[in-house]
């Protein structure tokens, strides 16, 4: 009896550390949150919730938005960085990153270390301007802030930002002067340039658009090398007045630094699911977003490649935050 009780309980002992195993939860099997660190109604914002309701229909569980604004975008990153590194934290990040490891002297993160999961896709800018602004293209904006480098503004979504350092870029290659008014968010700095407080905007496709399109600003100019598809009537920076300028935001999904490859490479699968979606990509360039997708190594080489591409620009610009 004492044999076989003896042996019963080693058996058990042996079995028990499999069964654990396989109880473990399958990922996910709880709510994942997404950080966009911007406030309501600017691009991460309104591609973070497009982007969330699609991975929720492909991991099958909810994914939140959380937006956690403030310092061009580091605040939220820095939550998402410090957050447990198990798949239910994200961050939707975005080139601001990239150009915030040179700008801010002291950040308590680095974008490098964080896990990649997916890139997603770029976006083109809009140079937008105040209706009552008396410019109809950027020849037209050189002239008038030259004859008058101290009366106009830009707006941007915080300091830091890549709205920010691409007019600095364009302030440096035009030799013209405009005074720097940043906001928490791209929604707030729109509504400002509408009233007429401010002047000028580079603002990204997805929040320009649809005040574009309503009228309520004035597109001149976009800023990557060719013109956009869906404003085939506006022209480059470089066709109109700023030769050899070419600048669009980019954006991809991270997760804390140590995140399990695994549970990367299954949101990697999800995202690239997404942009198989007819539907969905539809919707994402319907935006103004370029499709994204690849494997999670081509984010964390872009992510290095740009933090290196905007630190030269930075200096050379002289922006310091």
């Amino acid at each position: 009896m004492q044999r076989r009780e003896l042996l019963s309980l080693a058996l058990g002992a042996s079995i028990a550390p499999v069964s654990m195993v396989n109880a473990q939860p399958k990922y996910p099997s709880q709510i994942v949150k997404l950080v966009a660190p911007f406030p309501p109604g600017g691009t991460v914002d309104i591609l973070s919730r497009t982007l969330g309701e699609q991975l929720s229909r492909e991991i099958g569980q909810s994914v939140i938005v959380d937006n956690r604004g403030g310092a061009g975008g580091t605040i939220g990153a820095d939550i998402a960085s410090k957050a447990t590194p198990d798949g239910y934290t994200l961050l939707f990040g975005a080139v601001h990153h990239a150009i915030a490891q040179s700008v801010y002297p002291r950040l308590n993160y680095d974008i490098r270390q964080m896990s990649s999961a997916a890139f997603l896709g770029r976006v083109n800018h809009a140079v937008i301007v105040n209706n009552n602004l008396p410019v109809k293209n950027i020849a037209e904006l050189i002239a008038l802030l030259k004859a008058a480098p101290d009366k106009y503004s830009y707006a941007t979504p915080g300091a830091g930002t890549m709205q920010h350092v691409m007019t600095e870029y364009f302030k440096n290659v035009t030799g013209t002067q405009m005074t720097h008014v940043p906001y928490r968010g791209s929604g707030p700095a729109i509504i400002d340039l509408i009233s007429g407080n401010v002047h000028v905007m580079f603002e990204t496709m997805p929040s320009a658009l649809q005040h574009i399109k309503s009228g309520s600003v004035r597109a001149i100019a976009v800023t990557a090398a060719q013109r956009a598809k869906y404003l085939p009537q506006v022209p480059t920076v470089a066709e109109s007045g700023a030769p050899n300028y070419d600048a669009t935001s980019w954006y991809g999904l991270y997760a804390p630094p140590k995140t399990p490859q695994p549970v990367l490479d299954q949101l990697n699968r999800a995202v690239n699911a997404a942009f198989q979606n007819k539907s969905f990509v539809d919707r994402w360039v319907s935006l103004g977003a370029d499709p994204g997708g690849g494997a999670p190594g081509e984010l964390t080489k872009l992510t290095a490649s740009e933090v290196a591409r905007w630190a030269e620009v930075v200096h050379k610009a002289k922006i310091q935050i």
